[in-house]
């Protein structure tokens, strides 16, 4: 079957959101690890974490899609603005 590309049609996408763009990625990577990480991952030295893999993750994740100079504006805009959503990023 020859497939053109008037087969069929799709709106083109602009743009997201911000937290549409954070609640994809965590779902991504949180199913993702919970499949083939979790269950390989033993007991971790040091001071227990307060945010889970998962959450650490889609942090680093959703960086390299904004425009922020450093890691340190970026934070500063999640805390300002989204640390409800991280409620224990400190």
């Amino acid at each position: 079957m020859k497939v053109t590309s008037n087969s069929f049609q799709t709106s083109p996408m602009t743009s997201i959101d911000f937290g549409t763009l954070i609640t994809t990625i965590f779902v991504i990577v949180d199913d993702w690890y919970d499949k083939q990480v979790k269950k390989t991952t033993l007991l971790k030295p040091g001071v227990k974490a307060s945010m889970s893999d998962s959450e650490i993750m889609t942090l680093a994740l959703v960086m390299d899609y904004l425009p922020f100079l450093g890691e340190t504006q970026f934070l500063g805009f999640i805390r300002g603005n989204y640390i409800e959503w991280f409620p224990f990023f400190t």
